[in-house]
């Protein structure tokens, strides 16, 4: 009986293949339909409905659509700012190797927000796994991290080789970081520059929200209260 365990096992897993593949590929069919529908109608949609059509999407497991749906909750955009639900849209997201979901995850980490710990740790290995996608934001993010000893020790080759990677993906602030890390006696950045490269970060979640008016978050750009 013992040797035609392994042979039971085979079948049955193979089975299981036959049943469940091609449901598969039909609830993989719906969703992709359901998020190209939200596209399609984006621009001709009011917020609402852009919400609406991108969370049934996102329910259906499309993880472009869990990705805008997180960033609505951040945003603000139809619903009120609920970092908690960016966090889960996220996760869903990162989980099906979403790139621009990690990174953004990897922030709501590194920051502690959302009902997260902060943990420079499980931020790198989300910035690491988007920048292996070539994502220009995450090569940022980790070149910072690599020339600054936080969350992995000093590397600052492979940190020049995350600032090319995101200078090749387009991102504007790539050659600056490089311009700092050349002046560097120590070859790595100071604490200033990472403090000042955090902040700038982190406010970046703040001005989302105030472009959609949210008061919190006016006050925290402005510095005083909104005009009622």
């Amino acid at each position: 009986m013992k040797r035609h365990l392994p042979i039971l096992v085979l079948a049955w897993l193979v089975l299981a293949w036959l049943v469940l593949a091609p449901a598969q590929v039909e609830a993989d069919r719906e969703a992709d339909e359901l998020y190209e529908e939200a596209v399609r109608r984006h621009a001709s949609s009011t917020p609402i409905r852009r919400f609406e059509r991108y969370a049934r999407a996102a329910e259906a497991g499309h993880p472009a659509a869990q990705y805008n749906v997180a960033m609505m909750y951040a945003n603000g955009e139809a619903v009120n700012v609920d970092y908690q639900q960016s966090v889960y849209w996220f996760t869903k997201s990162a989980s099906q190797q979403f790139a621009p979901a990690q990174y953004r995850l990897g922030e709501l980490y590194w920051f502690g927000m959302g009902g997260l710990p902060a943990d420079p740790r499980a931020a790198t290995r989300l910035f690491e796994a988007a920048a292996e996608q070539g994502d220009p934001d995450a090569c940022l993010n980790l070149a910072i991290v690599l020339a600054s000893g936080e969350g992995l020790p000093v590397d600052t080759g492979r940190a020049r080789a995350m600032l090319d990677c995101a200078e090749e993906g387009g991102n504007e602030w790539a050659d600056h970081y490089r311009t700092e890390l050349d002046a560097s006696p120590e070859d790595r950045f100071d604490a200033e520059t990472r403090e000042t490269f955090w902040q700038r970060q982190r406010q970046y979640w703040v001005e989302m929200a105030a472009a959609f008016g949210v008061r919190e978050a006016e006050e925290a750009v402005s510095g005083r209260s909104p005009d009622p």
